[in-house]
């Protein structure tokens, strides 16, 4: 076996740039034939405005090991019709390799799989445990019941989506404050063996990556344009796309890029799990409404609503729902702006349980976002992404990320 060269060829001579430069076109090449498959190599040299040759000794040695397909695309262009040649498209053999993908959420664990066509076969979920060895056990019996169900193909990469940091090898989970966990070893307790690997990635990063693909299935070009998305869920993360790259912080910093829900909005405000006072998700996340719909004169036996309970009060036209609603938009556009700010990219994608209130959320939100610096300038927009599908669909991007990044071979 051996790792699959860049598509153009380099010599010993060529700079290092050169050689990241070459690196960079296949991964683009990758991702975007897996976004839009089945696709032909002359729209995939168009989109990404590269040589069609560049194409074509990217994916040949591909298509000999049997990892890519050629068909007959069902929809023919003007040019083919004319000149009487029929349409070949291209696009990974999804019968030979699987990956499994698990969203470690606060409330609920999702384990699923997919192919390289990026289609969920399967799905499970459970509530998830407060202790850590319990929750691990739990998804390592559901992994290996997935992995047996799939006897007939290889499992190349686990997955594994969390509400918290991760170390900078991306095997540990380092802190998640709404779970109260410190210093969990994902990746030693999921791995089934030494050929199978475990990615352990911020849910808010694995929900940037999930957005992306989704993105670049549709894009003139098959780039991944820089953009943040904000999770908001039982909490807030912020996920990066840079220069067509997921972004995770550097050096040190690596496993803390990103954790912009505690950061401070009120000085003094709510006590955050954290530590911390006045913490943005406090205030601007899914499981804040509650507490914001209760406020501070809550009956000791009244039960706080969940967040699509407080939506469908608000459809079926309760004032205080709404009123609700519309304050979590006014915080959440707020923390957008300063992440703006801070991070320097104007195109936001909200995404997380939130989205089911985007009705009543979005008007407050831009008029948050207005009345700051960043209202006073051209370009910027915030947009609606998914409401669950990111969580174990951003999982599962994890895994196969990791495959075509330093696993594909040949």
């Amino acid at each position: 076996m051996m790792k699959i060269t860049p598509p153009e060829q380099t010599s010993e001579n060529e700079s290092a740039e050169e050689i990241n430069v070459s690196a960079r076109t296949a991964r683009l090449l990758l991702r975007l034939l897996r976004a839009a498959q089945p696709i032909s190599r002359i729209e995939l040299a168009r989109r990404l405005g590269i040589n069609r040759s560049t194409v074509t000794d990217t994916f040949k040695p591909l298509i000999t090991a049997g990892l890519i397909r050629e068909e007959p695309l069902k929809t023919a262009s003007e040019t083919n019709r004319l000149q009487g040649r029929p349409p070949i498209g291209i696009s990974f053999n999804d019968e030979r390799d699987f990956f499994i993908g698990v969203n470690l959420g606060v409330r609920h664990t999702q384990i699923g799989t997919t192919t390289l066509n990026g289609e969920i076969m399967a799905e499970e979920d459970f509530e998830t445990p407060s202790e850590p060895k319990a929750a691990l056990r739990l998804t390592r019996e559901k992994i290996e019941k997935l992995h047996r169900q799939n006897a007939d193909r290889q499992l190349r990469v686990i997955g594994v989506s969390v509400p918290g940091l991760t170390d900078s090898e991306r095997r540990k989970l380092l802190f998640a404050p709404n779970l109260d966990w410190h210093n969990v070893a994902i990746a030693d307790a999921l791995q089934l063996n030494e050929t199978i690997k475990v990615i352990v990635e911020n849910d808010s990063t694995a929900a940037a990556m999930y957005e992306a693909r989704m993105k670049i299935r549709y894009s003139s070009d098959g780039l991944m344009h820089d953009f943040i998305v904000i999770r908001s869920g039982t909490g807030i993360g912020v996920g990066m796309v840079i220069g067509s790259e997921v972004y995770r912080g550097s050096g040190a910093g690596r496993g803390i890029a990103g954790e912009f829900g505690h950061m401070t909005i009120v000085a003094g405000g709510k006590l955050c799990v954290c530590g911390n006072r006045g913490c943005w998700e406090k205030y601007a996340s899914a499981a804040a409404a509650a507490s914001l719909y209760l406020g501070d004169r809550a009956h000791r036996d009244e039960r706080a609503p969940r967040f699509v309970e407080i939506v469908a009060r608000a459809e079926n036209g309760e004032v205080r729902a709404r009123r609700t609603l519309e304050k979590i938009g006014d915080y959440l556009g707020i923390g957008i702006a300063n992440v703006i700010v801070g991070i320097g990219i104007p195109r936001v994608i909200v995404s997380g349980r939130l989205v089911y209130g985007w009705k009543y959320i979005k008007k407050p939100l831009n008029e948050a976002i207005q009345r700051s610096i960043v209202g006073k300038l051209e370009g910027w927009s915030v947009e609606v992404g998914e409401p669950v599908g990111a969580a174990i669909g951003g999982a599962l991007e994890v895994a196969v990320e990791e495959y075509l990044t330093n696993g594909l071979t040949v």
